[in-house]
């Protein structure tokens, strides 16, 4: 049995309220940001690229804190500290079978998106040109001058970390823990998961209606097929993608 495969509603228990329910979406990121914007001087010390903070950041505060609720919530379900019994927290344990006909259509639509979306997220960067550091806006390039080795190896790392490990994480805490305890019910709740979830992104406000807008459908989708799964898949498909991207310009320079 994985931590996927609980009944659904096991050890669900009652709704959170609202401040409660920011606090938790918004909380967790809004630590590893602070981190990242402080290892930012130290990135450029050591002659790594400003972003990677980032990902140290995620592997050192946000998956920690998200993994170490979970378990928190588990022992309070079952009264045991493990790993495996994070699945009696967790809601949408159907598995994918046929649903796997989606992914291909979704990560499509999220191309396209993502495409369609690039010129305004730019301007809105621009925008936002001396209030955020010039490393978290798009077109920054951090690589400049650095040696290839340490790009390579800063790009395994992401890919690792922000590619695979970070997302199934998120998608346990945000989706299979948070989503079925918020005050509002059914299909109504995706637009309130979405928001939250685009906003916890600090590192990029120029992509929030962006991520809202794929959010919105994926959370629908997870409700109403009540399939985890899916959420989880999109979301490693499309972090890695990415990865997959910069590592590849980084290998082909």
């Amino acid at each position: 049995m994985t931590t996927l495969d609980a009944p659904s509603g096991a050890s669900i228990g009652h709704r959170i309220g609202w401040p409660r329910t920011v606090a938790l979406h918004l909380g967790p990121g809004a630590a590893a940001f602070a981190v990242a914007l402080l290892l930012a001087p130290v990135m450029h010390a050591w002659r790594l690229p400003a972003g990677f903070g980032l990902t140290v950041a995620f592997a050192l505060v946000l998956t920690p804190l998200e993994l170490g609720l979970l378990l928190r919530a588990a022992n309070r379900a079952t009264g045991r500290w493990s790993v495996r019994e994070i699945r009696t927290v967790l809601a949408y344990p159907r598995r994918l079978g046929p649903i796997w006909l989606l992914v291909p259509v979704l990560f499509a639509f999220a191309l396209v998106a993502a495409v369609v979306w690039s010129p305004a997220g730019a301007a809105i960067g621009d925008h936002l040109a001396g209030i955020y550091p010039d490393w978290t806006l798009p077109g920054y390039d951090d690589t400049a001058g650095l040696a290839r080795p340490v790009l390579v190896a800063t790009a395994l790392g992401t890919l690792a970390i922000d590619g695979i490990v970070n997302p199934i994480v998120e998608e346990l805490w945000f989706r299979g823990y948070l989503l079925p305890r918020m005050p509002v019910t059914g299909l109504a709740a995706a637009p309130w998961s979405a928001g939250l979830f685009a906003v916890q992104h600090y590192w990029q406000p120029y992509n929030w209606p962006l991520i809202f807008g794929l959010q919105v459908v994926i959370v629908a989708l997870v409700l109403r097929l009540r399939c985890l799964r899916l959420g989880v898949v999109m979301h490693v498909l499309a972090n890695t993608f990415g990865a997959v991207l910069t590592l590849s310009a980084v290998l082909a320079a």
